[in-house]
């Protein structure tokens, strides 16, 4: 275990990163949201599809569609390749509220990232993150106060 212990710092730093991910998704922060990621950092989706830099800019606005996300991000698996270049799991459930039909909604996304970091002069950054889509549920919303 001493390796894990000698990378605290950088253990640290990671989760920073990732959690700033979530975080400017949730506040439609698109300078937060990109700098996570290296300057030709891409993201590959559940289809398959790769984003690269010039998309995943649109991302963290594009979720201004939802009156509401939040991305909480659970567990964090770090395995380090040298002093500069990481791979990393990260569980997330990302919530998105949303109007359907005249009827607030709620879907719930269950994520794991695969993620290849590397550190660059600004810090860690997500070079690739690659999005597994675990499952999803789509739900009505309960009104405030009710059973």
């Amino acid at each position: 275990m001493p390796h894990r212990v000698e990378r605290s710092d950088d253990l640290l730093a990671l989760r920073a990163l990732v959690e700033q991910y979530a975080r400017g998704a949730d506040t439609k922060d698109a300078e937060l949201f990109t700098d996570a990621f290296t300057t030709d950092g891409c993201l590959i989706t559940s289809r398959g599809e790769t984003l690269g830099p010039d998309v995943v800019a649109t991302l963290a606005p594009d979720l201004a569609r939802y009156r509401a996300t939040t991305h909480l991000v659970a567990n964090h698996h770090v395995d380090f390749d040298g002093a500069d270049n990481a791979r990393g799991t990260v569980y997330c459930q990302a919530s998105h509220v949303r109007d359907v039909d005249g009827i607030e909604a709620v879907y719930v996304m269950q994520i794991a990232y695969h993620d290849r970091y590397v550190r660059t002069a600004s810090g860690w950054r997500i070079a690739e993150r690659r999005v597994d889509l675990l499952w999803t549920e789509d739900r009505p919303l309960r009104p405030s106060g009710a059973p």
